[in-house]
């Protein structure tokens, strides 16, 4: 650890030297200003998160979190958000060439594919306004290349039935009936669907700020550079300006562009290229050598574990996990019951661990908001940071909810078959929201014959995203005066919620070997003469046959 701070990091150790000192003498190493405690928003380091010094000398977590501060300073971390820097300059004294220099490198080495970019120019001040918007609308033609990659299509050579009934089922990724495009259409009239707002812009810089340092403090030498970082956000945005494209609503809605997808989940990189894949966009971009993540097959992201076992926990010993001294003692015990619950009801067990050495869980607490709580679908390298707020009531739900995503469990309202249980109403979205409510990839996730369910802990509340917040934006099919308050429950996990947790873990060499085995589970094929022995042999999980 030592090392790692003085000989990895020897350029910021003289600038913190007068700190270092001041921490001994008080115990602090905190940061002042400039550390993670720096208000709202804040990233907090401590003893029980990672780094923290288990023999109780040294305060080696805060001084970590001090020293990724001052690195992200040197890598430019103050202007990671390139939009915000360009728009802030630009309002402002006008920078002396070197500082402008030192920006115009940046925003090319951010967007190679830009054409003042091209053949070793950089972009000059009076072109900011021109960046700006070109950014907003052809951010896709400006980033590295979405590389291509070879997804299996999971129908191929299947018998017809199989593949007929799920073709019938299957709504294109991202689309909507004409109806439902012009009711987002006629939102916009009364709604700034082309204007990113400065909540968006602030919550995606914080979450920059806090994803950079987690990657740093966790990886050392080995974090992805800050671009690298910024990649995994742009890819974001890439996707929402993809469904959007798909739904034909790209000329008149600009995506909030707040580093998140779906309200609550990270998008790795990997899992970005197949969404963008699947939507059409592999290729898109500047063919350059860095960024694009290279061509041939990536890990799928999601519950469908089968075909990407490089994502799924190992459970057969405990999952680590560890608790950032951000959080207060009701904070790590709400965290601790939450995982409780997910282990008396199933096999998975959890540890607590100060110091964890490889994957883990990371549970972090941020002054927001904007947010109940943020996680990555699937397990995720080195670790999972779980950031939660706390602001939102159902601690432990919520801490449950996000701990679920990390286990690779999608949302339910945006199943298949979900438009079988409730409506959207689409008139009432908020439009820059389009991906809360846009159905997920029929070949990322599966139900493992599990039925839907309206109080599942990983459905969404009938309100989310209301442009008017007394009508709903989901209203249940079924029932809807004893269903509608259901939704978006945090109390408990459900017997839905436990079922498939055991049918993902819990059953060694009880798999299924494609993706849509769910869907033909609840629709009777496994019980169906013609294709019962296939579905016997293929969906173990989802026909419950082991």
């Amino acid at each position: 650890m030592i090392f790692l701070l003085f000989v990895v990091f020897p350029f910021v150790y003289a600038q913190l030297l007068p700190e270092l000192l001041a921490g001994f003498q008080n115990g602090r190493f905190r940061g002042g200003p400039d550390g993670f405690n720096r208000g709202p928003g804040g990233f907090h380091r401590g003893p029980d998160g990672f780094g923290g010094d288990p023999r109780g000398g040294v305060d080696l977590g805060h001084l970590i979190g001090n020293i990724a501060a001052n690195v992200g300073q040197e890598m430019g971390l103050n202007d990671a958000d390139v939009i915000g820097d360009l728009r802030g300059i630009s309002r402002g004294p006008r920078p002396s060439s070197m500082e402008w220099g030192r920006r115009a490198r940046h925003f090319c080495r951010r967007y190679p594919g830009h054409p003042k970019c091209q053949r070793g120019q950089l972009p000059q001040f009076t072109d900011v306004p021109t960046i700006i918007n070109t950014i907003i609308y052809n951010a896709g033609d400006l980033l590295p290349r979405v590389p291509t990659l070879n997804i299996h299509d999971p129908l191929a050579g299947l018998n017809s039935e199989l593949v007929g009934f799920i073709k019938s089922l299957q709504s294109q990724f991202g689309q909507l009936s004409s109806q439902q495009r012009n009711e987002i259409h006629d939102s916009c009239r009364s709604f700034k669907c082309d204007q990113q707002s400065p909540q968006n812009t602030q919550a995606k810089q914080e979450l920059l700020t806090k994803m950079l340092a987690f990657d740093q403090a966790v990886g050392g030498k080995a974090a992805p550079a800050h671009d690298k970082v910024n990649l995994r956000f742009d890819r974001t945005q890439q996707v929402k300006q993809a469904l959007l494209k798909r739904a034909n609503l790209s000329h008149i809605i600009v995506p909030a562009d707040n580093g998140v997808f779906d309200r609550d989940v990270l998008l790795t990189e990997h899992q970005a290229n197949f969404l963008l894949n699947e939507l059409g966009e592999a290729g898109r971009g500047a063919d350059v050598g860095a960024g694009g993540g290279g061509g041939g097959r990536v890990p799928r992201s999601g519950v469908f574990f089968q075909e990407s076992a490089v994502q799924k926990w190992d459970i057969w010993k405990p999952i680590q996990y560890t608790l950032d001294d951000s959080l207060e003692e009701s904070d790590k015990k709400d965290i601790r019951d939450a995982l409780h619950e997910i282990s008396i009801n199933t096999c998975i067990l959890f540890r607590y661990n100060a110091t964890p050495k490889g994957y883990h869980l990371n549970y972090m607490k941020v002054d927001s908001t904007t947010f109940c709580g943020l996680s990555y679908v699937g397990r995720t390298d080195p670790a999972n940071p779980i950031y939660l707020s706390f602001q939102c009531g159902d601690n432990r739900g919520v801490a449950m909810h996000e701990t679920m995503h990390a286990l690779g469990v999608s949302h339910q309202h945006l199943r298949l078959d979900r438009d079988k249980y409730i409506k959207i109403d689409w008139s009432n979205i908020d439009p820059q929201h389009y991906d809360t409510f846009a159905i997920s990839d029929a070949k990322l996730y599966t139900s493992y014959g599990t039925k839907y369910a309206y109080d599942s802990i990983m459905h969404y509340n009938a309100y989310l995203g209301a442009k008017d917040p007394n009508k709903p934006t989901m209203i249940p099919l079924v029932n809807p005066q004893e269903n509608t308050p259901k939704l978006g429950q945090r109390a408990k996990l459900t017997r839905g919620d436990i079922r498939l947790l055991k049918k993902m873990y819990c059953r060694p060499g009880c798999d299924d070997q494609n993706v849509h085995c769910g869907t033909w589970a609840l629709h009777g094929y496994c019980k169906m003469k013609e294709q019962m022995k296939w579905m016997n042999e293929n969906c173990k999980a989802s026909c419950d046959k082991c």
